[in-house]
């Protein structure tokens, strides 16, 4: 794996708990990922939990959490949390299903929880939710994600691929 890519693993993403992502260097932490701006509450082999304040630039017009932020929440945090699981190989989503089932507002903070369903050499399944002030559930989602074997794939390009690196 090339150390350019990750820098950490779920150990060292550990000490970073009651911080925001957005001081996180490391390039799994993209610019989505600052601009929603979470702040870790906790992260395990198995869990990861983080909060948010949804602010106005996050809102529908009668001023809920739009459905669109609540899946890049989702899709990225996610994401995230599946590229520090430890094997230092990159992942990235294949599939993802949301449901919008309550409402957040402008200026509430929300927690998203996700978990770890299965973890293989090739792909990983996860869960999340989010849940408001109140402890109701806003949205929730599942999501499989391929796990990129990078030597595999450069060996195996031609001339007209996309760098990855």
């Amino acid at each position: 794996m090339d150390k350019e890519r990750r820098e950490m693993d779920i150990i060292e993403l550990k000490t970073f708990e009651g911080g925001y992502l957005s001081s996180v260097a490391s390039p799994v932490i993209t610019p989505v990922t600052k601009w929603l701006n979470p702040r870790l509450i906790f992260v395990d082999e198995t869990s990861l939990e983080c909060e948010y304040v949804v602010r106005p630039e996050m809102a529908d017009p009668p001023g809920w959490l739009h459905g669109g932020i609540r899946a890049a929440m989702l899709c990225d945090m996610l994401g995230v949390y599946a590229n520090f699981l430890g094997d230092r190989k990159p992942a990235i989503t294949t599939s993802m299903n949301v449901d919008f089932i309550g409402k957040a507002f402008v200026g509430e903070k929300v927690r998203l929880i996700a978990e770890v369903i299965n973890k293989g050499s090739s792909l990983i399944y996860m869960s999340g939710k989010i849940i408001n002030e109140q402890n109701q559930i806003v949205a929730r989602g599942s999501t499989s994600l391929f796990v990129l074997d990078l030597e595999k794939i450069k060996a195996s390009r031609t001339p007209f691929d996309v760098d990855l690196t």
